[in-house]
């Protein structure tokens, strides 16, 4: 499953005041994986520098890692109940996982938060 256009999501991104406000300084590199299909996201001071289909497995400073359903369902434009929030609801109820650099992830849940909202209306269309 494509989880978003790499061309898109970056461009729509870095054209967005919220997540530009919530990733300000953020360095990382960030693997959302399905059992099929890995997108990379390289985030350089807050920006998407490169967006980019790439291989499962490979080392990023955050790896997500759930099933095609799961990805299918937390991208909905309106996710049903426990599908709104990576950690609040996926990794508890639907097999999400999350790994690396947790405290990181933490620092810039909010931007990871609304690159997925961006993600989800790349999705809707919008």
């Amino acid at each position: 499953m494509l989880l978003a256009d790499p061309v898109r999501l970056r461009a729509g991104a870095n054209a967005d005041p919220e997540f530009r406000l919530a990733a300000r300084y953020w360095n990382a590199t960030l693997s959302l994986e399905s059992p099929t299909r890995a997108l990379r996201v390289e985030i350089a001071e807050g920006q998407i520098a490169d967006c980019r289909e790439g291989e499962a497995g490979q080392s990023a400073t955050i790896t997500v890692v759930a099933p095609d359903d799961g990805w299918a369902q937390f991208l909905a434009p309106e996710p049903r109940p426990f599908y709104q929030d990576l950690l609040g609801g996926c990794v508890q109820h639907h097999g999400f996982t999350v790994a690396g650099d947790i405290l990181t992830l933490s620092a810039y849940y909010q931007a990871t938060q609304r690159l997925f909202a961006i993600m989800r209306a790349l999705r809707a269309g919008r």
